[in-house]
């Protein structure tokens, strides 16, 4: 009989190999989107947008203002993904 330690260990390594397929499949999925000239344009127009404005102006609220750093990590997580698969090639 196995030990239920072992059985941990092999569901844990299981899930780990889930979770990498399935990152890295969502990541090569981002850069077919935005390798695209219309792609490219967007992240321009995002980053502009997104990220060169500040999160906080006067009169936010706490939600907003986590609102627009949510935005923030969103573009900057597409730019990390872009940049990792360019540097791979």
């Amino acid at each position: 009989m196995k030990h239920p330690m072992d059985q941990w260990e092999s569901d844990a390594k299981q899930s780990q190999k889930e979770y990498n397929d399935n990152a890295l499949r969502q990541s090569s999925l981002v850069y077919q989107v935005f390798c695209t000239e219309a792609g490219q344009r967007l992240i321009a127009e995002w980053t502009e947008l997104l990220i060169q404005t500040p999160s906080y102006t006067p009169g936010l609220d706490n939600i907003s203002i986590g609102m627009n750093e949510g935005e923030k990590r969103f573009m900057r997580s597409i730019i990390n993904v872009m940049k990792t698969h360019e540097d791979s090639q």
